[in-house]
Protein backbone atom coordinates (compact mmCIF):
# COMPACT_ATOMS: atom_id res chain seq x y z
CA UNK A 1 0.00 0.00 0.00
CA UNK A 2 1.84 3.54 -0.99
CA UNK A 3 1.63 5.64 1.73
CA UNK A 4 0.16 9.16 1.68
CA UNK A 5 2.01 12.53 2.75
CA UNK A 6 1.34 15.80 3.17
CA UNK A 7 3.28 18.14 1.41
CA UNK A 8 4.45 21.08 3.82
CA UNK A 9 3.07 24.54 2.32
CA UNK A 10 6.20 26.83 0.86
CA UNK A 11 4.35 29.98 2.92
CA UNK A 12 2.18 30.83 5.50
CA UNK A 13 -1.01 32.37 5.37
CA UNK A 14 0.43 35.37 6.58
CA UNK A 15 2.90 35.09 4.58
CA UNK A 16 0.58 34.59 1.38
CA UNK A 17 -1.83 37.32 3.00
CA UNK A 18 1.02 39.79 2.45
CA UNK A 19 1.82 39.11 -0.75
CA UNK A 20 -1.74 39.13 -2.67
CA UNK A 21 -3.34 42.35 -3.77
CA UNK A 22 -5.50 44.63 -1.61
CA UNK A 23 -8.85 43.53 -1.82
CA UNK A 24 -11.53 45.46 -2.82
CA UNK A 25 -12.68 45.58 1.07
CA UNK A 26 -9.44 46.06 1.91
CA UNK A 27 -8.74 49.23 0.03
CA UNK A 28 -12.10 50.69 1.39
CA UNK A 29 -11.88 50.27 4.60
CA UNK A 30 -8.20 51.95 4.71
CA UNK A 31 -10.40 55.18 3.81
CA UNK A 32 -13.39 55.44 6.51
CA UNK A 33 -12.62 57.86 9.19
CA UNK A 34 -12.89 56.21 12.53
CA UNK A 35 -12.19 59.16 14.78
CA UNK A 36 -15.82 59.22 15.85
CA UNK A 37 -15.54 55.71 16.97
CA UNK A 38 -12.38 56.53 18.82
CA UNK A 39 -13.73 59.55 20.40
CA UNK A 40 -16.56 57.99 21.41
CA UNK A 41 -15.65 54.16 22.25
CA UNK A 42 -12.30 54.33 23.51
CA UNK A 43 -10.99 50.94 23.74
CA UNK A 44 -9.09 50.03 27.20
CA UNK A 45 -7.03 46.96 26.46
CA UNK A 46 -5.66 47.17 30.60
CA UNK A 47 -8.68 46.96 31.94
CA UNK A 48 -9.36 43.15 33.95
CA UNK A 49 -11.72 40.71 32.56
CA UNK A 50 -13.06 40.04 29.37
CA UNK A 51 -11.68 42.63 26.78
CA UNK A 52 -14.49 41.55 24.12
CA UNK A 53 -13.98 43.61 20.63
CA UNK A 54 -13.48 47.46 20.00
CA UNK A 55 -16.62 49.35 18.81
CA UNK A 56 -14.23 50.60 15.54
CA UNK A 57 -13.30 46.24 14.97
CA UNK A 58 -17.62 46.02 15.03
CA UNK A 59 -18.18 48.81 12.91
CA UNK A 60 -15.18 47.67 10.42
CA UNK A 61 -16.84 44.03 10.94
CA UNK A 62 -20.52 45.75 10.01
CA UNK A 63 -18.85 47.01 7.22
CA UNK A 64 -17.82 44.06 5.71
CA UNK A 65 -22.02 43.34 4.98
CA UNK A 66 -22.42 46.46 2.04
CA UNK A 67 -19.31 45.75 0.55
CA UNK A 68 -19.07 41.67 0.24
CA UNK A 69 -23.34 42.21 0.00
CA UNK A 70 -24.02 39.40 2.57
CA UNK A 71 -27.87 39.27 2.84
CA UNK A 72 -27.54 39.30 6.84
CA UNK A 73 -25.90 39.17 10.21
CA UNK A 74 -25.85 35.41 10.15
CA UNK A 75 -24.32 35.21 6.45
CA UNK A 76 -22.04 37.86 8.09
CA UNK A 77 -21.19 35.54 11.40
CA UNK A 78 -21.21 32.27 8.66
CA UNK A 79 -18.66 33.84 6.25
CA UNK A 80 -16.26 34.84 9.17
CA UNK A 81 -15.86 31.66 10.76
CA UNK A 82 -15.21 29.82 7.12
CA UNK A 83 -13.14 32.74 4.99
CA UNK A 84 -9.94 33.53 7.32
CA UNK A 85 -8.46 35.86 4.57
CA UNK A 86 -11.88 38.04 5.27
CA UNK A 87 -11.16 37.78 9.17
CA UNK A 88 -7.48 38.93 8.73
CA UNK A 89 -8.92 41.84 6.02
CA UNK A 90 -11.02 42.83 9.13
CA UNK A 91 -8.39 42.50 12.19
CA UNK A 92 -8.71 39.36 13.27
CA UNK A 93 -6.14 36.81 13.33
CA UNK A 94 -6.49 33.54 11.61
CA UNK A 95 -7.59 31.84 14.99
CA UNK A 96 -9.07 34.11 16.91
CA UNK A 97 -12.99 33.85 17.41
CA UNK A 98 -15.11 36.26 15.67
CA UNK A 99 -17.99 38.52 17.02
CA UNK A 100 -21.21 36.44 17.48
CA UNK A 101 -25.00 37.00 15.73
CA UNK A 102 -25.43 38.59 19.01
CA UNK A 103 -22.95 40.49 19.89
CA UNK A 104 -23.32 42.21 16.14
CA UNK A 105 -27.04 42.44 16.95
CA UNK A 106 -26.51 44.23 20.04
CA UNK A 107 -23.68 46.82 18.60
CA UNK A 108 -26.49 47.66 15.92
CA UNK A 109 -28.97 48.41 18.05
CA UNK A 110 -26.49 50.98 19.70
CA UNK A 111 -25.50 52.25 16.81
CA UNK A 112 -29.27 53.21 16.12
CA UNK A 113 -29.56 55.27 19.61
CA UNK A 114 -26.91 57.34 18.03
CA UNK A 115 -25.74 59.85 15.25
CA UNK A 116 -22.24 58.25 15.05
CA UNK A 117 -22.61 56.97 11.56
CA UNK A 118 -24.02 59.63 10.02
CA UNK A 119 -21.53 62.10 11.53
CA UNK A 120 -19.04 59.77 10.03
CA UNK A 121 -20.59 59.80 6.94
CA UNK A 122 -20.59 63.36 6.90
CA UNK A 123 -16.56 63.64 7.87
CA UNK A 124 -16.03 61.95 5.10
CA UNK A 125 -18.26 64.12 2.79
CA UNK A 126 -16.04 67.05 4.11
CA UNK A 127 -13.42 65.02 3.23
CA UNK A 128 -14.20 64.21 -0.48
CA UNK A 129 -14.97 67.70 -0.89
CA UNK A 130 -11.44 68.56 -0.09
CA UNK A 131 -9.67 66.49 -2.48
CA UNK A 132 -12.19 67.77 -5.59
CA UNK A 133 -14.27 64.99 -5.68
CA UNK A 134 -17.34 66.69 -4.85
CA UNK A 135 -18.16 70.01 -6.66
CA UNK A 136 -21.77 71.17 -4.91
CA UNK A 137 -22.58 73.52 -7.58
CA UNK A 138 -25.29 71.82 -9.33
CA UNK A 139 -27.02 69.22 -7.20
CA UNK A 140 -29.97 66.22 -7.43
CA UNK A 141 -33.00 65.78 -5.66
CA UNK A 142 -34.97 62.29 -5.89
CA UNK A 143 -36.21 59.09 -3.87
CA UNK A 144 -35.81 55.28 -4.33
CA UNK A 145 -38.23 52.80 -2.39
CA UNK A 146 -37.07 50.09 -0.27
CA UNK A 147 -38.94 47.42 0.86
CA UNK A 148 -39.36 46.62 4.82
CA UNK A 149 -38.32 43.67 6.11
CA UNK A 150 -41.55 43.79 8.56
CA UNK A 151 -44.76 41.76 6.95
CA UNK A 152 -46.88 43.99 4.76
CA UNK A 153 -50.08 45.10 7.10
CA UNK A 154 -53.34 46.32 5.31
CA UNK A 155 -53.82 50.38 5.41
CA UNK A 156 -55.85 49.66 8.54
CA UNK A 157 -53.43 48.26 10.47
CA UNK A 158 -50.99 50.60 10.34
CA UNK A 159 -50.59 53.11 13.36
CA UNK A 160 -51.09 56.93 12.64
CA UNK A 161 -49.41 57.79 15.57
CA UNK A 162 -46.35 56.31 14.53
CA UNK A 163 -44.21 58.14 11.63
CA UNK A 164 -41.54 55.73 12.45
CA UNK A 165 -43.77 52.24 11.05
CA UNK A 166 -43.16 51.32 7.40
CA UNK A 167 -46.27 52.03 5.20
CA UNK A 168 -47.71 51.57 1.20
CA UNK A 169 -46.05 53.68 -1.29
CA UNK A 170 -46.66 53.99 -5.12
CA UNK A 171 -44.59 55.54 -7.75
CA UNK A 172 -43.67 55.25 -11.13
CA UNK A 173 -40.93 53.61 -12.40
CA UNK A 174 -38.48 54.69 -14.86
CA UNK A 175 -40.41 52.87 -17.90
CA UNK A 176 -43.51 54.44 -16.55
CA UNK A 177 -44.93 51.53 -14.86
CA UNK A 178 -46.47 51.90 -11.84
CA UNK A 179 -44.86 49.97 -8.57
CA UNK A 180 -46.56 49.55 -5.20
CA UNK A 181 -44.14 48.69 -2.42
CA UNK A 182 -44.81 48.49 1.69
CA UNK A 183 -41.97 49.81 3.13
CA UNK A 184 -39.60 53.49 3.22
CA UNK A 185 -38.10 55.29 0.96
CA UNK A 186 -35.01 56.60 0.94
CA UNK A 187 -34.57 60.78 0.06
CA UNK A 188 -31.65 61.73 -1.69
CA UNK A 189 -29.29 64.90 -1.89
CA UNK A 190 -26.92 63.99 -4.65
CA UNK A 191 -23.89 65.73 -6.27
CA UNK A 192 -24.41 65.95 -9.95
CA UNK A 193 -20.14 65.99 -10.48
CA UNK A 194 -19.32 62.92 -8.41
CA UNK A 195 -23.16 61.48 -8.42
CA UNK A 196 -22.08 61.00 -4.55
CA UNK A 197 -24.63 61.57 -1.71
CA UNK A 198 -24.70 64.51 0.24
CA UNK A 199 -27.49 64.06 2.60
CA UNK A 200 -30.31 62.01 2.88
CA UNK A 201 -33.49 61.19 4.91
CA UNK A 202 -35.49 57.97 5.36
CA UNK A 203 -39.57 58.35 6.09
CA UNK A 204 -42.30 55.64 5.54
CA UNK A 205 -43.34 55.03 1.76
CA UNK A 206 -46.65 56.88 2.11
CA UNK A 207 -44.76 60.46 2.14
CA UNK A 208 -44.99 62.18 -1.25
CA UNK A 209 -41.01 63.14 -2.72
CA UNK A 210 -42.47 66.61 -2.85
CA UNK A 211 -43.10 67.61 0.97
CA UNK A 212 -39.77 65.93 2.19
CA UNK A 213 -37.23 67.85 -0.03
CA UNK A 214 -37.06 71.65 1.48
CA UNK A 215 -36.27 69.65 4.83
CA UNK A 216 -33.71 67.62 2.42
CA UNK A 217 -32.11 70.90 1.12
CA UNK A 218 -32.49 72.03 5.27
CA UNK A 219 -30.42 69.02 6.56
CA UNK A 220 -27.35 69.37 4.33
CA UNK A 221 -27.51 73.23 5.07
CA UNK A 222 -27.25 72.29 9.15
CA UNK A 223 -24.82 69.50 8.57
CA UNK A 224 -21.72 70.85 6.63
CA UNK A 225 -20.49 73.99 8.82
CA UNK A 226 -18.79 75.45 6.00
CA UNK A 227 -21.90 75.96 4.48
CA UNK A 228 -22.87 74.16 0.44
CA UNK A 229 -24.53 76.81 -1.22
CA UNK A 230 -25.64 74.68 -5.05
CA UNK A 231 -26.78 76.84 -7.65
CA UNK A 232 -28.78 74.64 -9.12
CA UNK A 233 -31.47 71.94 -7.71
CA UNK A 234 -32.81 69.29 -10.14
CA UNK A 235 -35.89 67.31 -10.01
CA UNK A 236 -38.44 65.62 -11.62
CA UNK A 237 -41.49 66.86 -12.30
CA UNK A 238 -42.79 64.85 -9.27
CA UNK A 239 -41.39 68.11 -6.90
CA UNK A 240 -43.58 70.51 -9.22
CA UNK A 241 -44.48 72.66 -6.24
CA UNK A 242 -44.83 76.45 -5.95
CA UNK A 243 -43.90 76.32 -2.60
CA UNK A 244 -41.05 74.40 -3.24
CA UNK A 245 -39.56 76.86 -5.85
CA UNK A 246 -39.73 79.99 -4.00
CA UNK A 247 -38.03 78.15 -0.74
CA UNK A 248 -34.94 77.41 -2.95
CA UNK A 249 -34.87 80.75 -4.31
CA UNK A 250 -35.66 83.07 -1.38
CA UNK A 251 -34.53 80.81 1.84
CA UNK A 252 -31.56 78.64 -0.34
CA UNK A 253 -30.56 81.06 -2.84
CA UNK A 254 -30.73 78.37 -5.48
CA UNK A 255 -32.97 77.64 -8.49
CA UNK A 256 -35.07 75.08 -8.97
CA UNK A 257 -34.71 73.13 -12.33
CA UNK A 258 -38.07 70.70 -12.41
CA UNK A 259 -40.04 69.97 -15.53
CA UNK A 260 -43.89 71.29 -15.59
CA UNK A 261 -46.09 69.40 -14.21
CA UNK A 262 -49.72 70.69 -14.98
CA UNK A 263 -51.57 67.94 -13.28
CA UNK A 264 -55.47 68.73 -13.74
CA UNK A 265 -54.75 72.34 -14.73
CA UNK A 266 -55.94 72.52 -18.64
CA UNK A 267 -55.17 76.40 -19.06
CA UNK A 268 -51.64 77.68 -17.93
CA UNK A 269 -51.88 81.33 -16.55
CA UNK A 270 -51.84 84.44 -18.47
CA UNK A 271 -48.37 84.82 -19.80
CA UNK A 272 -47.42 81.20 -19.28
CA UNK A 273 -47.86 78.65 -22.12
CA UNK A 274 -48.28 75.21 -21.37
CA UNK A 275 -44.59 74.33 -21.42
CA UNK A 276 -44.33 77.11 -18.72
CA UNK A 277 -42.69 79.51 -20.73
CA UNK A 278 -42.68 83.04 -20.27
CA UNK A 279 -44.72 84.50 -23.59
CA UNK A 280 -45.42 87.76 -25.07
CA UNK A 281 -49.13 89.10 -25.77
CA UNK A 282 -49.24 87.11 -29.12
CA UNK A 283 -48.47 83.68 -27.35
CA UNK A 284 -44.68 83.92 -28.28
CA UNK A 285 -42.38 82.64 -26.39
CA UNK A 286 -39.66 85.47 -24.66
CA UNK A 287 -36.07 85.23 -25.54
CA UNK A 288 -33.56 85.03 -22.91
CA UNK A 289 -31.56 88.12 -23.15
CA UNK A 290 -29.35 88.00 -19.52
CA UNK A 291 -29.85 87.56 -15.56
CA UNK A 292 -29.04 90.97 -13.32
CA UNK A 293 -28.56 90.18 -10.18
CA UNK A 294 -32.29 87.99 -10.34
CA UNK A 295 -33.45 90.10 -13.19
CA UNK A 296 -33.98 88.56 -16.59
CA UNK A 297 -33.99 90.55 -19.37
CA UNK A 298 -36.77 89.51 -21.72
CA UNK A 299 -36.54 89.82 -25.69
CA UNK A 300 -38.40 90.17 -28.17
CA UNK A 301 -39.18 86.73 -30.27
CA UNK A 302 -39.88 88.32 -33.53
CA UNK A 303 -36.63 91.22 -33.16
CA UNK A 304 -34.30 87.89 -32.49
CA UNK A 305 -35.42 86.35 -35.63
CA UNK A 306 -37.62 82.85 -33.53
CA UNK A 307 -41.13 83.41 -34.74
CA UNK A 308 -42.66 85.48 -37.57
CA UNK A 309 -45.25 87.75 -35.42
CA UNK A 310 -47.97 88.86 -37.95
CA UNK A 311 -48.49 92.14 -35.82
CA UNK A 312 -44.45 92.34 -36.40
CA UNK A 313 -42.22 94.32 -33.42
CA UNK A 314 -43.68 97.71 -33.88
CA UNK A 315 -46.80 96.91 -31.77
CA UNK A 316 -45.43 96.35 -29.20
CA UNK A 317 -42.32 99.15 -28.84
CA UNK A 318 -41.15 102.23 -31.03
CA UNK A 319 -37.71 100.29 -30.55
CA UNK A 320 -35.66 99.43 -33.59
CA UNK A 321 -34.29 96.61 -31.61
CA UNK A 322 -37.90 95.54 -30.46
CA UNK A 323 -39.42 94.84 -27.33
CA UNK A 324 -36.80 94.65 -24.01
CA UNK A 325 -38.95 93.37 -20.34
CA UNK A 326 -38.03 92.80 -17.97
CA UNK A 327 -39.03 89.86 -14.96
CA UNK A 328 -38.31 89.20 -11.54
CA UNK A 329 -36.95 85.54 -10.33
CA UNK A 330 -38.04 86.71 -6.96
CA UNK A 331 -41.83 87.41 -8.11
CA UNK A 332 -42.78 83.76 -9.52
CA UNK A 333 -39.25 81.11 -9.59
CA UNK A 334 -41.22 78.42 -11.22
CA UNK A 335 -41.65 80.10 -14.54
CA UNK A 336 -39.01 83.12 -14.19
CA UNK A 337 -36.13 81.05 -14.43
CA UNK A 338 -32.41 81.65 -15.27
CA UNK A 339 -31.83 79.67 -18.00
CA UNK A 340 -35.10 79.87 -19.43
CA UNK A 341 -37.40 76.95 -19.79
CA UNK A 342 -37.19 74.88 -23.25
CA UNK A 343 -33.77 75.91 -23.85
CA UNK A 344 -30.03 74.32 -24.30
CA UNK A 345 -28.91 75.63 -21.58
CA UNK A 346 -32.30 74.48 -19.32
CA UNK A 347 -32.14 70.87 -20.46
CA UNK A 348 -28.80 70.51 -19.99
CA UNK A 349 -29.40 71.26 -16.29
CA UNK A 350 -32.17 69.12 -15.65
CA UNK A 351 -30.24 66.45 -17.84
CA UNK A 352 -27.78 66.29 -15.22
CA UNK A 353 -30.74 64.61 -12.62
CA UNK A 354 -30.12 61.28 -13.77
CA UNK A 355 -27.15 61.49 -11.74
CA UNK A 356 -29.44 60.66 -8.36
CA UNK A 357 -30.82 57.75 -10.31
CA UNK A 358 -26.96 56.03 -10.40
CA UNK A 359 -26.23 56.64 -6.99
CA UNK A 360 -29.21 54.85 -6.55
CA UNK A 361 -28.69 52.35 -8.39
CA UNK A 362 -24.52 51.61 -7.33
CA UNK A 363 -25.88 51.56 -3.32
CA UNK A 364 -28.32 48.39 -4.44
CA UNK A 365 -26.20 46.94 -7.06
CA UNK A 366 -22.76 46.98 -5.28
CA UNK A 367 -23.39 47.78 -1.71
CA UNK A 368 -26.38 45.57 -0.73
CA UNK A 369 -29.07 48.60 -0.26
CA UNK A 370 -31.73 46.48 -2.00
CA UNK A 371 -31.62 43.90 0.25
CA UNK A 372 -31.99 45.11 3.86
CA UNK A 373 -33.14 42.16 6.44
CA UNK A 374 -34.15 44.72 9.77
CA UNK A 375 -36.99 45.66 11.09
CA UNK A 376 -37.66 49.02 12.31
CA UNK A 377 -36.60 53.03 10.77
CA UNK A 378 -33.57 53.31 12.95
CA UNK A 379 -32.04 49.76 12.21
CA UNK A 380 -32.56 50.30 8.67
CA UNK A 381 -30.59 54.10 8.93
CA UNK A 382 -28.23 52.07 10.56
CA UNK A 383 -27.53 50.22 7.17
CA UNK A 384 -28.06 53.04 4.87
CA UNK A 385 -25.54 54.63 6.44
CA UNK A 386 -23.32 51.93 6.04
CA UNK A 387 -23.88 51.64 2.36
CA UNK A 388 -23.67 55.26 1.71
CA UNK A 389 -20.42 55.26 3.65
CA UNK A 390 -18.42 52.41 1.31
CA UNK A 391 -19.72 54.31 -1.55
CA UNK A 392 -17.82 56.94 -0.71
CA UNK A 393 -14.89 55.37 0.62
CA UNK A 394 -14.49 53.51 -2.51
CA UNK A 395 -14.63 56.81 -4.25
CA UNK A 396 -11.68 57.94 -2.15
CA UNK A 397 -9.94 54.65 -2.83
CA UNK A 398 -10.04 55.09 -6.76
CA UNK A 399 -9.26 58.91 -6.26
CA UNK A 400 -6.08 57.88 -5.01
CA UNK A 401 -5.19 54.96 -6.73
CA UNK A 402 -5.51 56.65 -10.02
CA UNK A 403 -3.44 59.78 -8.59
CA UNK A 404 -0.28 56.95 -7.44
CA UNK A 405 -0.73 55.58 -11.12
CA UNK A 406 -0.28 59.17 -12.12
CA UNK A 407 2.85 59.40 -9.87
CA UNK A 408 3.81 56.04 -11.41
Amino acid sequence: MQNMYRQQSLITLDQFYEMKPLSKLEALLSFIDYSLFEEVFPYDAHRRGPKGYSKKQLFTTLMAMPVEQLSDIKALVTRLKSDPVLRRSLGYDYIENTPSAATLNRFITLLSGTDILARTFRRMVCKARKLGLIDGTNVAIDASKLTAYEHAVPKSRIPVDDPSFPNWGGKLDTNGNFIKWFGWKMHALVDTYSGLPISYIITPANIADMDVAENLIQKMMDDYENGLTPKYYMMDAGYDKPDLYASVYKKFHGQAIIPINWRNTKIPPEGINMNGQLVCPMNYAYVYGGNDNGTIKLLCPHACGKCDCPMGSSWCTSSPNGYVGKARIKDDPRFITAPFRETKAFEKLYNQRTSVERTFGDLKNNYNLDNIRVAKMARVKVFIDLSCIALIASRLSDAASKEKSKVA
